[in-house]
């Protein structure tokens, strides 16, 4: 669990000069693919936490901390679910990649959204202004996510798994 914090935490500050492109939440559905479901959510609880409370950018306010603990929780939880649920075929499976990487990101961008409801108590329409506004931002990292799922992970996947330690099985 450690090594996926660690990496987890690492890959956040090594990218975050560069809006909406991370490799956390991959990181994070990595950790719950190899380590189980509870191990998965604590990584991403424990990876999230930490990178946010050490944030380049400050501290995220409680809602807004909350939803990204929440998210990332559910990065590792797809994780766990999607090596029970994993199709043989090589298309469908780069396919099923890209569809965690878009779902568990359109995810996160939902629920941090929508935690400013409660830290600025917008009303319905500035909550649908805010996204519109944040459109932009939502589609790369929805892109950049869905990508790096279909085309990095599945690497490091097929890597991992020619390593043979228990923690693993």
């Amino acid at each position: 669990m450690g090594l996926f914090i660690s990496a987890g935490v690492s890959l956040g500050f090594a990218l975050a000069q560069i809006p909406n492109v991370e490799l956390i939440t991959a990181t994070i559905f990595l950790s719950g693919y190899f380590l189980g479901l509870k191990e998965g959510i604590l990584v991403g609880v424990l990876t999230e936490g930490i990178y946010s409370l050490l944030s380049p950018f400050g501290l995220a306010a409680p809602p807004l901390f909350l939803a990204q603990l929440i998210s990332m929780g559910f990065a590792g939880f797809a994780g766990a679910l999607f090596r029970k649920h994993q199709s043989a075929n090589e298309i469908v499976y780069t396919i099923q990649l890209g569809v965690v990487g878009f779902g568990v990101t359109l995810l996160f961008a939902v629920l941090t959204t929508l935690s400013f409801v409660l830290f600025i108590e917008l009303s319905a329409r500035q909550l649908i202004g805010s996204f519109i506004y944040g459109m932009g931002f939502y589609i790369t990292h929805l892109i950049t996510n869905t990508l790096i799922f279909m085309l990095v992970v599945p690497i490091i996947i097929k890597g991992l798994d020619k390593i043979k330690t228990p923690l693993f099985e």
